[in-house]
């Protein structure tokens, strides 16, 4: 079943290309040496693709008078152009001779799968889950001469260490630098690799299948960690939540059957509350305020000064327009003193 788990990893081989810029024969080389630059190939440096030409050049060398071929100095010419020596011997003398090479222009896959960083992992039911998100990804990825976002990072699949409960890791996916691609120094990069599965192993007896799970499940996380799924970790310490909006009460009293017993309640309430001892000692405060209001006088006084009656009657005018708000302001308080002995009691 393990070779199960090594499927990502062999399609990833077989259909991911290297960004490194390699080295092969240059035009003329390979004008002269066809099959053996044929041969050579693409190589990492130009002492290598040398030493490939070499190889080829003795496994189809019919000459018995040539022998002792060996790989020799390369020699840069400028950054992209080398000469690279190789020689044998004819007839018992030394041959010198040498190849030409070129740098090809580095091309950048536009996603690579990286190894994420051991961590620990937490159990639910039968399953382990990777305590770790991409949201810890924060330095950008240079892989091959290419450089790649760290804010691109996406989840992938998530293992234990082998032989461990307690430590697992994800492999996640990063997209290139399209407004900068290139880069120097190698930096951030582990391979991805495959572990043990999240969920584990369990025995159906003799001639049955062992039941583990190929890490194919997604935890309905936010795409990083999780049971072998493009998940993040089953939990990282937040929570999603869906606002269902703002309620419509009204739509919910107004609505049907629901409004006549709504009409009936309020109805019930307001007939309770004026047949309580509360309700009827408001309802006389408020009678005895009215009859208070109709029933009384201002006071008014007359003065005489040089032969001349003054009246002072200008606060009754006053009064009048104030009155209502008065009324209503002490109406208000000896109200809540009420309800709060009321309360008390």
């Amino acid at each position: 079943m393990k070779a199960i788990y090594l499927l990502p990893l062999l399609f990833l081989a077989a259909f991911s290309s290297s960004a490194s810029a390699g080295w092969k024969c240059s035009g003329s080389t390979a004008s002269s040496y066809a099959n053996d630059c044929a041969t050579a190939g693409v190589q990492d440096t130009p002492e290598a693709l040398v030493s490939a030409f070499v190889n080829s050049v003795i496994g189809s060398n019919t000459n018995v008078n040539r022998k002792d071929y060996k790989a020799g100095v390369c020699t840069m010419v400028g950054t992209t152009n080398a000469n690279c020596a190789y020689s044998y011997t004819s007839f018992g003398n030394v041959v010198n001779n040498s190849i030409g090479a070129v740098k090809e222009a580095v091309v950048c896959p536009g996603v690579v799968e990286v190894r994420g960083p051991d961590a620990g992992t937490s159990k639910i039911g039968d399953a382990y889950f990777v305590v770790w998100s991409v949201r810890t990804v924060t330095s950008d990825i240079c892989h091959n001469s290419c450089s790649y976002l760290a804010s691109s990072a996406k989840g992938g699949s998530c293992y234990l260490s082998p032989g461990l409960t307690d430590t697992g890791f994800c492999n996640f996916s990063v997209d290139l630098n399209s407004a900068s691609p290139s880069c120097s120094a190698e930096a951030g990069y582990t391979a991805p690799s495959v572990g043990d599965p999240l969920t584990p192993s369990t025995d159906p007896g003799d001639g049955g299948d062992d039941g583990s799970n190929p890490g194919g499940g997604d935890d309905g996380g936010d795409g990083d960690g999780g049971n072998g799924g493009d998940g993040d970790s089953g939990f990282d310490g937040e929570l999603s939540f869906s606002n269902p909006g703002s309620l419509n009460a009204d739509a919910v009293i107004d609505n049907g059957v629901n409004a006549v017993h709504y009409g009936v309640f309020v109805r019930g309430m307001e007939v309770d509350l004026n047949e309580s001892g509360f309700g009827r000692a408001m309802i006389e405060f408020k009678e005895n305020i009215a009859a208070a209001g109709s029933g009384g006088e201002c006071p008014t006084a007359e003065i005489q000064i040089l032969g001349t009656i003054v009246s002072f009657d200008a606060h009754c005018i006053l009064f009048a327009q104030i009155s209502p708000i008065l009324s209503a302001a002490f109406l208000a308080f000896w109200s809540l003193i009420a309800l709060r002995v009321f309360l008390s009691a």
